[in-house]
């Protein structure tokens, strides 16, 4: 099954800070660490990750994310909380 992810770009960028030099390098090491994460729990779904920009003002410490072509919001910015966030509309549709 191929499932595909979207993430808020601006929502990564204030997240993801310093992970990186530039904001390009760091949007780019958080998409992986979250994909890597996914397919550790879930690795029979082929996982397509993809940043957009909500054009939202979001809490901060928290994502806009879109599953199942639903725009949501995570409850948290970690790869962990949002891996959870992800398969959970992912397992309850």
């Amino acid at each position: 099954m191929k499932q595909n992810i979207e993430i808020c770009s601006g929502c990564i960028a204030r997240s993801t800070e310093s992970r990186a030099e530039s904001a390009v390098e760091s949007r780019k090491l958080f998409l992986a660490e979250v994909q890597e994460a996914l397919k550790v729990r879930r690795p029979d779904v082929e996982w397509n990750l993809s940043t957009v920009s909500c054009m939202r003002l979001c809490p901060e410490n928290r994502l806009s994310i879109v599953v199942l072509n639903r725009m949501g919001m995570t409850r948290g910015s970690t790869v962990e909380s949002i891996v959870d966030d992800i398969l959970i509309r992912i397992d309850r549709p």
